[in-house]
């Protein structure tokens, strides 16, 4: 695809990030705003009786895992692949196609008594779509470059094939073994928190030397082996754990690795840090991010030994996971739009925000501590979408394509 072809169509069509990140923005706002009224019982009457496919507590599970942070994931990995592979990636009309099948499956999920088989295909065929579409990119790259040249970017391919996966799972738990759907959707809580230090890992570094002019930090390679190996193998055996609970040292080790895997990043965090990180909010809004998803891994370890409750599910998901994907989608969407990468009016307000959020959450374990948090969440939101959404529409501002 030229640039003459890409000048064609509208902006939002160029890049994969601007469609994702403005309808992803939109959907968590309505998705919180209608589970703040389910909670509250405040849905109008004419819906009082109505319930999405799997009820209201799976919908908010499920939708903010595969339905949010899956989106950002598909738009950050079909943009950032382009600049990897040195390829003008996937074409508008792939990106108009991959946007409605996300949709559809938005919409989807709305219908009570839509058929499983119908709604699993749906949900499976977004990220297995845009695991075509990287691959393609990644490809090209290959045929450029050389064989080979992509090898460390082919592992993204593979976990967009596992959403997809796991996605069907889902669907067969949901009507076979629906007792184990809490703990899947736990262990897809891990998957994404394991995905989003891994692809930090890559890029918090370069931001933070970009921006501060610094050297690069030197991360041991062990170090690195063992912080994203016991990251990922946390996940099938909290899994296992959960299954067979009554297997003490089962639970034991998965507390343990948890615990090792918290400490490893913390050191590599602390490695990446520089001077200057905290007065800079498009950077300390994404150590926060990290640090909190590294709380989480403690919190559920702490559970783990000693049979407590602490709300680790939360520290990962709104500290860590939605943390790190405002602060990414603020950044990225400046800086593919031409635009200096300084926080917009109003954003340092929606990274605090956040982190007090995360806090009440995790420290008030009552209603009124839930509302309290969705209605920041809510009014953070609000703000992050007032400034960004005529940016991710607009053309850049340098002329450029994309």
């Amino acid at each position: 695809m030229n640039a003459n072809i890409l000048r064609q169509d509208a902006p939002i069509w160029q890049i994969s990030f601007r469609p994702f990140f403005l309808l992803a923005s939109f959907f968590i706002t309505f998705a919180l705003a209608l589970w703040a009224a389910v909670l509250s019982n405040t849905l109008p009457i004419s819906l009082s009786t109505f319930q999405p496919y799997g009820g209201w507590f799976m919908w908010h599970g499920h939708e903010m895992i595969f339905g949010f942070v899956q989106a950002v994931a598909i738009g950050f990995l079909l943009t950032a692949s382009r600049n990897w592979a040195g390829q003008p990636g996937i074409s508008s009309n792939f990106i108009k196609l991959l946007v409605a099948s996300w949709v559809l499956a938005r919409f989807a999920w709305l219908i009570s008594d839509i058929p499983t088989a119908l709604l699993a295909i749906l949900d499976a065929f977004t990220p297995l779509l845009a695991a075509f579409g990287l691959a393609q990119t990644l490809r090209g790259g290959e045929i450029d470059n050389g064989q080979g040249s992509q090898r460390h970017n082919w592992p993204f391919v593979l976990l967009l094939i596992l959403f997809a996966v796991v996605q069907g799972l889902f669907h067969i738990l949901q009507t076979t073994q629906p007792q184990y759907l809490s703990s899947l959707m736990q262990a897809a809580v891990l998957m994404m928190a394991a995905m989003t230090l891994w692809v930090s890992g890559r890029v918090l570094p370069f931001f933070t030397r970009a921006r501060l002019q610094t050297p690069p930090p030197v991360i041991p390679n062990s170090l690195v082996k063992l912080s994203m190996t016991t990251s990922w193998m946390l996940i099938p055996l909290f899994v296992t754990s959960q299954v067979f609970s009554s297997y003490t040292a089962l639970t034991l080790i998965t507390a343990l690795l948890a615990i090792i895997s918290a400490i490893s990043h913390s050191y590599r965090l602390f490695l990446f840090y520089r001077k200057g990180v905290t007065s800079e909010p498009m950077l300390w809004s994404l150590y926060c991010a990290y640090s909190w998803i590294l709380i989480g891994y403690t919190l559920s370890a702490f559970n783990m030994l000693f049979d407590l409750n602490l709300p680790w599910l939360h520290a990962i998901t709104i500290g860590g996971l939605l943390t790190m994907i405002i602060s990414m989608m603020a950044r990225i969407s400046l800086g593919h739009t031409g635009r200096p990468i300084i926080a917009l009016k109003g954003i340092s307000a929606v990274f605090i925000a956040l982190q007090l959020t995360t806090f009440i959450r995790l420290s008030m374990q009552s209603q009124a501590g839930y509302f309290i948090a969705l209605v920041i969440l809510l009014i953070a939101m609000v703000i992050f979408i007032k400034q960004y959404t005529s940016i991710l529409i607009k053309p850049r501002v340098d002329g450029k394509p994309g």
